[in-house]
């Protein structure tokens, strides 16, 4: 299961995650993300998933491209900091970020 809160704060919307980043709910959140820019491309993004606890493959691959794409992602507790942390790196590996 996963929560998805949205949290608007001047130019920039938060989304705070919470469960398991995991397969239809991995669509879901992009789902809000895509909302969110085509509603208004200038904003920013941030996910916080501070209460996330897993995250599949192909939740790894749509948070790399978030990130790619502007986002700020927020690990918030050692799990998620360390998939953040990969994220970052791979990305600067591959993209010369």
């Amino acid at each position: 299961m996963l929560r998805i809160t949205t949290i608007d704060s001047g130019a920039t919307t938060t989304f705070r995650v919470e469960g398991r980043l995991v397969g239809a709910w991995v669509a879901e959140l992009e789902r809000c993300c895509i909302s969110i820019k085509k509603a208004e491309p200038a904003r920013k993004l941030e996910i916080d998933m501070s209460d996330i606890d897993f995250v599949d493959k192909k939740g790894e691959v749509l948070l790399e491209r978030l990130f790619l794409d502007g986002a700020k992602l927020h690990g918030g507790n050692p799990f998620m900091t360390s998939i953040v942390a990969g994220i970052v790196e791979h990305s600067k590996l591959r993209y010369g970020i």
